[in-house]
């Protein structure tokens, strides 16, 4: 309700809302009327995830020493002992070049330097009110390091993955990131495998040249921060036509974007004190400057003509005479010596670059077909999985037009033959795959007809069998510019292991929680886009005030207690029922970064919470359409609520037997 109530509201008309909110109101009624009285069909995809579900939990609840992890390439799902996983990680850790070590949490430096520098660039007029607010931080959290397997290398080593969304710098490492991908016209870039397939395909190479591809060793935590700042000097008239921030104020942000990497690790803080951080915003726009300087550099430092040279990230492509292999390895490793190159060559004149398998002929033509590594599951979108059926059907035409258009080297019944293995794989039925299959040509031809320049906006809502779907089609009459992506309320990512470290409650952010009274059933029901400590203590503050004007003999008629009292819900009940509430207690209920959407959920909570002391007032923004919903979760709640309490009080006298 909260999704769609933010959809509705984008059209300024009265009528048009309470018309939408009436019909999707009656849908969701009447879903919830028809699974009670199971006059909803079961979804038999529903009923085989559920299952799935409760085998794969029962499995981990009696093998808490097994770690489910993603793997870091292939798709592929990884357990580990989880006294392997962090032997492995403070392994990692101990590498003192790269991390060190720090006694407390810096957060509450950066984000503070962070909104100095945010200030700065705004009082010097080069960002407007909005995007200040946007790059200023206010409840940042310290970052959680996590690793994921390498599962297509020896000992299944680690690569150490910082999420930095939390973190002080996070947008405004994306602000600076975004002037960089503006700023850079490559001449090596690949877009993507369709373009690259496309130019490759009209490649004549010399005679005597092989196809050689060369990656570096750790790209990220391997730039020094130096080199990344000479970088910029040298392009800087590339980058300035871009932004209104002189040189030495933009090298000092990106400075202070670097510097500020920093994480947790099983409750130890940590310092990157080398390279750029894998989860950083700005990480992959600086390696790509690097890049770009390297491969100029590199190219006028070479004794032989390249035929050409793309690049996708750190992924290089090329072709060379075999007898120069050694002179280009080391032109290319003695740029810096952080920045290490490894290289394959060709074998049997067939060499893999992305997702295509490169072919070179005996006329030096270069074809291509697609490609998967041996390291790849071959797993995507299963056809039993909890999605739409047509993001499923989707998945499956393009994968059948990228097949198709990536193999300029075999004919449509070996493409074909491809197709449908892979189908096969992730449980497609055999009539689908086949009409897939078959009508590749038509799948092309449905994507280059597709029009390009629409202005569609576009929204999220969970999906949900028999309901979702009709909640679409209902807001398409009226909200037909907006597109809703329809986001998956079952995911394997519920059952992968939480390796990193937890973020306390009190620390988090954008909440609902709720407080229960210590002397009755009561509760408080309240929101915060702020740390919830923050809060929580403003709370305890209000109290503290009370408790001085009772011990100085004021009474609950005294002007300043009344004025306490109006300040909230739970101060009013705490004054005229002389009750305490436990803030000790305070439960997270929702969690949402939208501050419209955590309103709603805050009334919706308030709503269907019975014991709420809320004012009316909290609530006056939802719609009384909503009433009867709202009703019905209510008691949900309460038969679960009963349910929970009974199953723990039974776990409780069992563990007593």
């Amino acid at each position: 309700m909260a999704d769609v109530e933010q959809i509705i509201k984008t059209n300024p008309i009265p009528e048009v809302q309470d018309r939408n909110r009436c019909a999707v109101a009656n849908i969701i009624t009447n879903y919830i009327h028809g699974s009670r009285n199971r006059s909803v069909p079961v979804d038999p995809v529903a009923k085989f995830c559920e299952n799935a579900q409760a085998v794969t939990r029962r499995f981990l609840k009696d093998n808490p020493n097994v770690y489910v992890v993603r793997s870091d390439k292939g798709n592929k799902t990884v357990l580990m002992e989880s006294e392997d996983y962090k032997k492995k990680m403070l392994e990692l850790l101990q590498d003192r070049t790269t991390y060190a070590p720090i006694p407390r949490d810096p957060t509450s430096r950066y984000e503070r330097l962070n909104n100095n520098i945010v200030r700065r660039i705004r009082n010097l007029d080069i960002i407007d009110d909005r995007t200040a607010k946007q790059l200023t931080r206010y409840n940042a959290v310290c970052p959680r390091i996590y690793g994921q397997p390498k599962a297509h290398k020896p000992g299944l080593p680690l690569r150490p993955v910082v999420p930095n969304i939390t973190a002080p710098s996070y947008n405004l490492s994306k602000f600076i990131g975004k002037i960089f991908q503006q700023s850079l016209v490559s001449t090596y870039n690949i877009k993507d495998s369709f373009s690259f397939c496309q130019f490759i395909n009209n490649v004549t190479l010399p005679e005597n040249y092989v196809l050689i591809s060369l990656d570096v060793k750790s790209l990220f935590t391997s730039i020094p921060k130096s080199l990344a700042i000479s970088s910029i000097i040298s392009r800087w008239d590339e980058i300035r036509p871009n932004t209104g921030i002189c040189l030495d104020l933009f090298l000092e942000i990106v400075e202070f974007c670097i510097d500020a990497s920093y994480f947790k690790f099983d409750g130890q803080h940590y310092q990157q004190i080398f390279g750029t951080a894998m989860g950083n915003p700005l990480s992959p726009a600086i390696a790509d400057w690097v890049m770009e300087t390297l491969l100029d550099t590199v190219v006028r430092m070479l004794n032989i003509p390249l035929p050409f040279l793309r690049k996708f990230v750190d992924d290089l492509i090329t072709a060379i005479p075999i007898s120069e292999l050694q002179h280009v390895l080391d032109t290319f490793n003695s740029y810096d010596v952080h920045i290490q190159f490894t290289y394959e060559l060709e074998v049997d004149n067939k060499l893999p670059f992305l997702d295509m398998l490169l072919t070179r002929h005996s006329n030096q033509k270069v074809t291509t077909q697609w490609y998967q590594k041996p390291i790849a599951s071959g797993r995507f979108l299963n056809f039993r999985s909890y999605h739409p059926l047509s993001q499923k059907l989707n998945m499956a035409k393009n994968f059948a037009r990228r097949v198709y258009q990536l193999s300029t080297d075999l004919d449509d019944r070996e493409k074909a033959k491809i197709i449908d293995a892979q189908l096969q794989l992730n449980d497609y039925p055999k009539p689908l795959r086949h009409r897939i299959a078959n009508r590749m040509n038509e799948h092309v031809d449905e994507h280059q007809q597709q029009p390009q320049n629409l202005e569609y906006t576009y929204r999220r809502i969970p999906y949900i069998t028999h309901l979702s779907n009709r909640i679409d089609r209902v807001l398409q009459r009226d909200y037909g510019s907006i597109r809703l992506a329809k986001y998956n309320v079952r995911s394997t990512r519920e059952l992968f292991t939480m390796v990193k470290d937890p973020v306390p409650p009190e620390q988090q952010s954008n909440v609902v929680y709720i407080i229960p009274c210590s002397n009755c059933e009561a509760t408080y029901v309240g929101m915060t886009t702020n740390r919830l400590k923050t809060r929580i203590y403003g709370h305890q503050t209000h109290y503290n005030t009370l408790e001085k004007l009772l011990e100085q003999g004021s009474d609950a008629n005294d002007p300043q207690i009344v004025a306490l009292g109006e300040k909230t819900a739970l101060m009013n009940h705490s004054i005229n029922k002389q009750h305490r509430f436990d803030l000790k207690k305070v439960k997270i209920l929702d969690k949402n970064v939208n501050a419209h959407t955590l309103q709603f959920l805050e009334m919706g909570h308030i709503a269907s919470n019975k014991n709420c002391v809320n004012k009316r007032t909290d609530t006056e923004g939802l719609h009384a359409i909503y009433a009867g919903i709202i009703y019905e979760i209510g008691n949900i709640n309460k038969i679960r609520n009963r349910h929970d309490t009974q199953e723990h009080t039974h776990t409780t006298t069992q563990n007593s037997r």
